[in-house]
């Protein structure tokens, strides 16, 4: 009886890793989509709003975000939470070679809700201000705009982001005062403000 019954053990407990291989293989075979599809549909507004002219975003397409040029997920979660798009400038006695971005930053990044680093430096946005809806992005830790030819004002909204360690605005075509809501930044570690023509004084809460 015990013989029996030690026999029957054995078929179930191979009968559950049989059912665990399937699914395993099943898995790999369907590609299970990593991404939220939300935030998938919100990169791909923003592929779409850019002129690409050096196929940087050329991988951004399929169903994993998380495996595009640039996107990182969470191992945990899924989620978008960090967005690398550098362009780059290579220079040496012989050549000089950009690869940038240009166009206007669509409002569907504020969909990227985990986002925490997010590094568009060295891209061309020379018609258009820094996005407002940035300081909704209320997760991020590091924000790197420098040398993007922005114009305009430095968005009082960055004062709402709470766990900003890291600003850099360098090199941009930004005016006027310092906005008093940088001063919120309790965790700011980095700001970098030169190379624009902004005011030497920073504008004060009344």
């Amino acid at each position: 009886m015990m013989r029996m019954n030690n026999l029957i053990l054995i078929e179930v407990v191979l009968l559950f890793v049989t059912v665990d291989l399937l699914l395993v293989c099943a898995t790999a075979a369907g590609g299970v989509v990593k991404c939220a599809e939300q935030e998938r549909q919100a990169l791909l507004h923003f592929k779409a709003a850019m002129v690409d002219d050096y196929g940087i975003l050329s991988s951004w397409k399929g169903r994993d975000c998380c495996h595009w040029n640039g996107v990182r997920c969470s191992n945990l979660t899924s989620h978008v939470i960090s967005l690398d798009l550098h362009g780059d400038v290579i220079q040496n006695e012989y050549t000089y070679v950009e690869r940038f971005l240009r166009g206007k930053i669509p409002s569907s990044l504020v969909e990227l809700q985990h986002l925490r680093y997010l590094n568009l430096s060295f891209n061309y946005f020379g018609d258009y201000h820094i996005p407002e809806f940035f300081g909704n992005l209320t997760s991020l830790r590091y924000l790197d705009l420098s040398f993007c030819h922005f114009g305009g004002r430095i968005p009082t909204q960055f004062g709402s982001l709470p766990h900003l360690t890291y600003l850099n605005l360098n090199r941009n075509e930004l005016e006027g005062s310092i906005p008093y809501q940088l001063g919120n930044l309790s965790k700011l570690q980095y700001l970098d403000l030169w190379g624009n023509a902004l005011q030497r004084k920073m504008l004060y809460k009344e």
